[in-house]
């Protein structure tokens, strides 16, 4: 059998393409597998499970039949949807993540981020992340009107200066930073990492204290997807 990955679809009614690509992709190929791992980034911008339209109901519909089928999903939050909580989880029949977390594939310890954390030479976006991200912040947050939250969003995302690697003056401030990378694998002591968030997908080869490293990178999703197929022979990034 095999285990799925996939991250930042950025799932919205806005991108009704994306959305049915993904529908079908649950009933094709996900069907058919061991395991699905969301890694962040679903949802376009997640204000609280109480914010639901008729396109976010299917989705979720859609998740739920999933799982009745016997195929787990396993959700990780990302920086547009960390305010997914446990009504959406129970919706879905799924399980919450930490992050980061490590999964054992064939014996070997796979680590698990979304990979936001890791872009550590972006300071400005790092001292956001950790204001927001402070539980205080988002119990007050989703205390507010549900208008009001959807009005932060929407002047935040407004306002945000995080561009396309290609429009910065320092591209790899949008990546993320090696130092990072290795830190984090040494302190969870594992050798393959998967991650998402820069939407750069590719396989990268290292040496990392004297071990054969990889650090996988999930790609995005717009009119193709992008999903890691992980079984006994290995890991395989592919576009659908």
């Amino acid at each position: 059998m095999t285990v799925l990955f996939i991250s930042d679809l950025h799932l919205c009614a806005k991108r009704p393409k994306t959305s049915e690509l993904f529908l079908n992709f649950l009933e094709t190929e996900a069907s058919k597998a061991e395991a699905l791992y969301i890694l962040g980034d679903f949802f376009d911008v997640w204000v609280g499970d109480d914010n639901q339209d008729s396109h976010d109901a299917n989705i979720i519909t859609a998740l739920a039949k999933l799982t009745q089928q016997g195929v787990p999903v396993y959700f990780m939050q990302g920086n547009r949807d960390f305010l997914i909580g446990n009504n959406f989880i129970q919706a879905i029949n799924g399980h919450l993540l930490t992050d980061p977390m490590v999964l054992f594939l064939n014996q070997e310890p796979i680590l698990l981020t979304h990979g936001d954390e890791l872009c550590t030479l972006d300071k400005k976006y790092q001292l956001f992340r950790k204001i927001v991200r402070h539980p205080t912040v988002i119990k007050i947050f989703l205390k507010l009107p549900l208008t009001w939250r959807r009005a932060i969003a929407q002047f935040l995302r407004s306002r945000s200066s995080r561009r396309p690697p290609s429009h910065d003056k320092n591209p790899r401030h949008w990546d993320v930073a090696q130092s990072a990378v290795y830190h984090l694998m040494r302190e969870n002591k594992a050798y393959t990492l998967i991650h998402g968030h820069t939407h750069q997908p590719n396989i990268h080869e290292f040496m990392l204290d004297g071990h054969t490293a990889k650090r996988i990178v999930l790609g995005d999703w717009g009119d193709r997807g992008s999903v890691l197929a992980y079984s006994s022979e290995g890991p395989v990034l592919k576009q659908i």
